[in-house]
């Protein structure tokens, strides 16, 4: 899979989809490559960089701007279809749904504009210059600038449980959140609402109301915990030095990217093997963010489960055995306290998920075998 087509995706779903507030410059009468000229010039200010080469903004027809996001989508099956076995292991979906099916309907229609690092293309969705698109293109263009100055390409992903992947994406838009959010506070109350009410003014979208907690928590989380993360190195190292930094060091894992302080002396993961399986569908890093998913059933936002704390590192590895879908995590945390605390709330969890077994490995040591 094309690692840039998933950061595409990632940006332009949750920008569209997590934010309530938005921004925009005095209308005046201004055309639409005025006003992307004023936002150019904020994100400059705001971010501490000039860009490389002026960026391009292509403004698309509804229709060409869904083909678009549509291919895009469609690129990251493969690997969505390999999560859709560790989803229905952990309860995440029923095993008659189907991942990318729910994944498609989520964000299949919602995207407003995005950013592709492998094209260095930023497009938007209609011509209209409204508040809300206006923040929106604020919100990529900071990708633009960062791409050019650091490549954030380079942000490889496999499906939607990796947990490299969405520590980096803590960062990535944390950066752009972040010049978001000062582009809003620097407009006059009237532009404010504007930009609320038109994002209000659509209601919320039936589809979202039936789709699976847990993939809305994953694709929200980086817009949430980043601008705080961000807030965070910007007091430890000023700016532009914070962004730069995280951008250069992306955090190691969502540990680093949901305790700053971690992040800053780049506290490490031990190593933990990849479980015993009798096939593998998948295997990957199981991090402190997909444990607090397990824990809480999907509903994270912007904050860990305080259990996973003392979280020293994990492996999972999912598998199809006969009609069911299985997955297994070893997990190791600090110390015996921690341990034993973990090990009580996942007997908790699984005493919910009756195809879940929970065992200690070792003093500090878990296991969790789920199938469904």
């Amino acid at each position: 899979m094309n690692s840039k087509t998933r950061l595409v995706a990632a940006m332009a779903v949750m920008v569209t989809t997590a934010t309530l507030a938005g921004s925009c410059t005095p209308a005046g009468g201004l055309t639409p490559e005025e006003h992307v000229a004023n936002i150019v010039a904020f994100v400059q200010r705001a971010r501490g960089h000039n860009f490389v080469t002026e960026p391009t903004v292509e403004f698309l027809s509804d229709g060409a701007f869904q083909a678009e996001v549509l291919a895009n989508l469609n690129a990251e099956q493969t690997d969505l279809d390999k999560d859709d076995v560790a989803f229905t292991a952990l309860g995440w979906i029923t095993p008659q749904q189907d991942l990318f099916t729910e994944y498609k309907r989520a964000f299949g229609s919602g995207v407003v504009g995005f950013y592709d690092p492998g094209s260095k293309a930023l497009k938007v969705r209609g011509t209209a210059m409204t508040p809300y698109r206006r923040e929106i293109i604020a919100h990529e263009l900071t990708h633009a600038l960062d791409d050019q100055i650091h490549d954030i390409g380079d942000v490889v992903a496999e499906g939607l449980i990796d947990e490299d992947h969405l520590a980096a994406l803590v960062a990535v838009e944390g950066s752009a959140e972040r010049v978001r959010q000062q582009y809003y506070n620097s407009l006059s109350p009237l532009e404010q609402l504007e930009s609320i009410n038109e994002q209000l003014s659509g209601g919320v979208d039936p589809v979202l109301l039936n789709l699976p907690v847990t993939l809305l928590a994953l694709t929200s989380a980086p817009y949430l915990r980043g601008p705080a993360f961000q807030q965070d190195l910007f007091a430890a190292l000023g700016a532009p030095g914070g962004a730069d930094q995280s951008l250069t060091r992306y955090p190691a894992n969502t540990e680093q990217a949901f305790d700053s302080a971690k992040y800053l002396v780049d506290e490490s993961a031990v190593s933990v093997a990849t479980p015993p399986s009798p096939a593998t569908i998948k295997s990957d890093e199981f991090g402190p963010f997909s444990l607090s998913l397990l824990l809480r059933e999907g509903l994270v936002l912007d904050s860990l489960d305080p259990v996973t704390s003392g979280w020293s590192g994990g492996e999972y590895v999912s598998w199809t055995e006969g009609p069911s879908d299985c997955i297994r995590i070893d997990l190791e945390m600090d110390g015996a306290q921690e341990h034993s605390a973990l090990q009580s709330a996942l007997n908790s969890w699984a005493s919910f998920h009756p195809g879940a077994v929970v065992e200690s490995t070792s003093a500090t040591g878990s296991r969790v075998t789920s199938c469904a």
